[in-house]
C-alpha cells in the first residue's frame, strides 16, 4: 500500500525495504522503518512504523489472505441475509432473548449447526453462535468462525454479511485465537451489523461514507437517486487500499437485490486494472473508464461509491491483549 498511490496504481519500478528497528528482531514491528524507493532510487516513502501501522498492515495482509483462501470463489448466495439450506429444523423453535436495550422479544430458530443457529428477528435473519455443541461443550469462537470459512458450501448469505466475516476471521488471524477468544463473546452476524460498539452498522470496520443528492452521477444515462452514495474521489481523501472494503452502487436502485455490491480490494495488475473480491461474484477484474470511478468491465452499470471500510486499528489493539502482534 505504500508502493501505491491513493487512486491504486502501483509506482512502476519502485522497491519496498524495511530496516529493523531497535528491537533487531528480523521480524516486522514497531520501530522499524519502511523506505520506498522510485525507479530512479529517489527516495519517496521514509516512514518509521508504529503499532497502529502494524496493527493495519497484518490485517490487511491477513484479509487479502482469507480471500486468495476462497480460490477465487466465496459462499452461495441468498436474498434472506443468512441460512444454512442443510441444517434447517423441521420444526421451528420459538424462544425470548433480551435486546441490547434490555428489551424481550421473541425470535424464531429455523437452523442449527454444531456451532451457529440462523435465528429470525424483527430485523431479519441472523447467523448468531451456540453457546455450546451438540454434545454440550462450550464453544470457541475461533472455532466457530473458522468453521464457516472451511465448510463453505453449508453457509449462504446476502453480499453484506461476508463483509463482518471477513473482518472477524482477519482479526482473528492477527491477534490470535486466545485473545480473539477473550474477546469475541458471542458473534452474531447480519448484513453489516456489528454488536461491539455504539455504531452497530459498520461490520467492524473504520467506516466513513458519502453520500450524494440525486441526479450527481451518471451511469450510462441513469442518474443517481438522493442518498445513494457519492462517487469515489481522491481528491476528497478516498483511497484504494489492499484489504479495505468498498461499495459499487447501481445508479437509481434502491431497493432490489441488485442495488450495488460489496467488495474487497485486492491491488492492481499490472496492466493498470484492478481486482476486487464479491460474493458470488468472487474475484472481479475491474477496468475504470479513463479519469472516472465508473467501470467499463467488471461492475458494468454501477460506479465506485465514496463508501469505504477500513481496519479498525483501535479495536485490534484493545483486544489484543498478549500483545502478540507488536
Amino acid at each position: 500500500m505504500y508502493a501505491a498511490d491513493s487512486n491504486g496504481n502501483l509506482l512502476r519500478g519502485s522497491t519496498l525495504s524495511v530496516v529493523d528497528g531497535s528491537s533487531q528482531d528480523s521480524k516486522l514491528g514497531s520501530g522499524d522503518r519502511l523506505v520506498v524507493k522510485n525507479a530512479d532510487g529517489e527516495t519517496i516513502v521514509d516512514k518509521a512504523l508504529t503499532k497502529s501501522d502494524i496493527y493495519d498492515l497484518k490485517f490487511r495482509e491477513n484479509m487479502r489472505q482469507n480471500i486468495t483462501s476462497l480460490n477465487g470463489g466465496g459462499w452461495g448466495f441468498t436474498s434472506e441475509l443468512v441460512s444454512m439450506p442443510y441444517n434447517t429444523l423441521a420444526h421451528p423453535e420459538i424462544r425470548t432473548y433480551m435486546t441490547p436495550q434490555g428489551w424481550p422479544e421473541t425470535e424464531t430458530i429455523t437452523a442449527r449447526n454444531n456451532y451457529w443457529e440462523v435465528i429470525d428477528r424483527a430485523n431479519g435473519k441472523h447467523l448468531v453462535m451456540r453457546t455450546t455443541d451438540n454434545n454440550g461443550n462450550p464453544i470457541k469462537p475461533s472455532d466457530a468462525i473458522n468453521d464457516v470459512f472451511n465448510n463453505r458450501s453449508a453457509y449462504r448469505f446476502d453480499c453484506a454479511t461476508p463483509m463482518p466475516l471477513l473482518n472477524m476471521k482477519s482479526t482473528l488471524d492477527t491477534i490470535g485465537a486466545d485473545d480473539f477468544n477473550r474477546n469475541a463473546g458471542r458473534m452474531d452476524f447480519s448484513s453489516w451489523y456489528d454488536r461491539y460498539d455504539s455504531t452497530t452498522s459498520d461490520g467492524g470496520f473504520s467506516t466513513t461514507v458519502r453520500l450524494a443528492s440525486a441526479g450527481e452521477v451518471s451511469v450510462n444515462g441513469v442518474r443517481n437517486l438522493n442518498g445513494e452514495t457519492a462517487l469515489f474521489d481522491p481528491n476528497r481523501g478516498d483511497k484504494l487500499e489492499i484489504g479495505s472494503s468498498y461499495y459499487f452502487d447501481k445508479p437509481g436502485d434502491n431497493t432490489t437485490a441488485n442495488q450495488g455490491w460489496n467488495a474487497i480490494y485486492l491491488g492492481q495488475r499490472e496492466n493498470g486494472s484492478h481486482d476486487f473480491w464479491a460474493i458470488s461474484r468472487g474475484n472481479v477484474n475491474v477496468r475504470f473508464e479513463q479519469n472516472s470511478w465508473i467501470p467499463s468491465t467488471g461492475f458494468n452499470g454501477y460506479y465506485l461509491g465514496a463508501a469505504i471500510g477500513d481496519p479498525n486499528v483501535n479495536r485490534l489493539e484493545a483486544w489484543d491483549n498478549n500483545p502478540s502482534v507488536v
